[in-house]
């Protein structure tokens, strides 16, 4: 017999027994019956009733990403994110003695990501896609301190996540004009798995080309790296800082007034261990 007529016999067993006389021996098959049932679907019943209100709060659900689908090869715009879970956060706390924080979150966001390849993102979708995982995980607020620039004051803060702007990637930033040689330039931005190529200055500097789709229509990246090297350096300044500051994403700092002496603060936010944790 299988399980599925099992348990059904059973349940229906006990759905009746109530409300009908049993003979000693159709009890008796009942209870044999009961001990027959996996273990697994006893402890799968009995899950479903403690997790009854928690099992919404831990579905997928769609997030826009900031560069609006204008840089992955099948035009992302969403991705499905999941809250993280226990073995989740054990996996952040147990690697972080390994000082590898980027493999960290990779893993996390391999598991926690679906609809792209995560080595795929660009820093800011990334930082955005951490932001809002963080949000549906622990809650909106996310409690941290700040040390006065001015008077030294350490002020409590509460952040909600939410408040944080986002701005969307534009068409206008990934082609455009350059300034003096008024050559039309179109760009790609870079990603996760591109960070060992732009880490330091000097490998900015020596990369840039790579970056770069065409000038003019021309790609040859032979060509666009001597191009970089002989053109003003106002144009290489204006395709360094599209490449490598591009104004989207969410915002990564935010700003507040000291009680003790009125200063503004600019307080960045550091995706530091606590930014995992329940405020």
């Amino acid at each position: 017999m299988s399980d599925e007529s099992i348990v059904d016999l059973v349940k229906q067993h006990q759905a009746q027994a109530a409300n009908a006389p049993e003979s000693p021996e159709v009890a008796q098959k009942a209870a044999v019956m009961a001990e027959a049932m996996p273990a697994d679907r006893h402890t799968e019943e009995i899950l479903e009733k403690l997790l009854q209100n928690v099992t919404d709060k831990m579905r997928w659900v769609q997030v826009m990403l900031p560069s609006q689908g204008l840089l992955y090869p099948e035009a992302q715009k969403v991705v499905d994110i999941r809250p993280i879970t226990f073995d989740d956060e054990r996996m952040l706390k147990s690697t972080q003695a390994t000082r590898d924080a980027e493999g960290t979150l990779e893993k996390l966001l391999r598991g926690c990501v679906r609809g792209i390849d995560v080595s795929e993102l660009t820093p800011e979708d990334k930082l955005y896609v951490l932001y809002r995982l963080r949000g549906i995980s622990y809650g909106d607020t996310y409690a941290l301190e700040h040390d006065c620039e001015n008077c030294g004051t350490t002020s409590k803060l509460d952040l909600s996540i939410s408040t944080l702007k986002t701005t969307p990637l534009k068409e206008e930033h990934m082609r455009f004009v350059l300034p003096d040689s008024q050559q039309e330039i179109q760009i790609k931005l870079p990603r996760t798995q591109d960070m060992h190529l732009v880490d330091t200055i000097d490998k900015m500097h020596e990369n840039m080309h790579m970056f770069i789709h065409n000038i003019a229509g021309v790609s040859d990246k032979t060509v666009i790296e001597a191009f970089i090297q002989k053109t003003t350096v106002r144009d290489v300044d204006l395709i360094r800082s599209r490449i490598f500051s591009p104004e989207y994403g969410m915002e990564n700092h935010f700003f507040y007034s000291c009680a003790a002496c009125g200063t503004k603060n600019r307080v960045p936010i550091e995706l530091t261990s606590n930014f995992f944790t329940a405020s």
